[in-house]
């Protein structure tokens, strides 16, 4: 059952934009005044660890709170006779063990019917705290599903 927070129409215009023209790296969102909003967003000047630093930083997605993100991830695909570049986008579910518990549970009821409304988004993400929301942690727990090759990973961890 959705908590029936709504969905300010900007939140799809910015997604639209990303996963369409890749232009934006990454977005944040969040509820405020009873409503998902953008709060923040990268553009596509830093790749890599380097991104993902800036999109999961205090500032975005905060210590005792709870945000959605999307990320365009940058994966090189090297399968030891060709090398291509390609991108996915990773849903980001971040929920502070520490957020207060009824903006976990608003948070929480509300991230099916929102996530649904943002296509092309190859996987989702769940963190807890600032461990899990380390690059390198996204990145080893989902590989498979992303289908990025060992010797891709590996070179992705560096």
């Amino acid at each position: 059952m959705s908590s029936g927070v709504p969905v300010d129409p900007a939140c799809l215009q910015v997604y639209n934009q990303m996963q369409l023209s890749h232009k934006l790296r990454w977005i944040v969102f969040g509820i405020d005044d009873n409503c998902i909003k953008v709060l923040a967003q990268g553009d596509v000047s830093k790749k890599g660890a380097a991104a993902w630093a800036d999109f999961t930083s205090a500032a975005h997605m905060p210590d005792g709170g709870c945000r959605y993100g999307v990320f365009d991830l940058d994966i090189a695909i090297d399968d030891g006779v060709h090398e291509r570049e390609n991108s996915k986008i990773v849903f980001v579910n971040w929920a502070d063990d520490n957020a207060k518990i009824k903006s976990k549970m608003v948070h929480a009821s509300s991230k099916d019917a929102f996530r649904k409304q943002l296509p092309g988004v190859a996987v989702d993400y769940q963190a807890a705290d600032r461990d899990e929301l380390k690059y390198n942690s996204m990145l080893e727990m989902k590989a498979t599903e992303l289908k990025i090759p060992p010797n891709s990973l590996s070179k992705m961890l560096k």
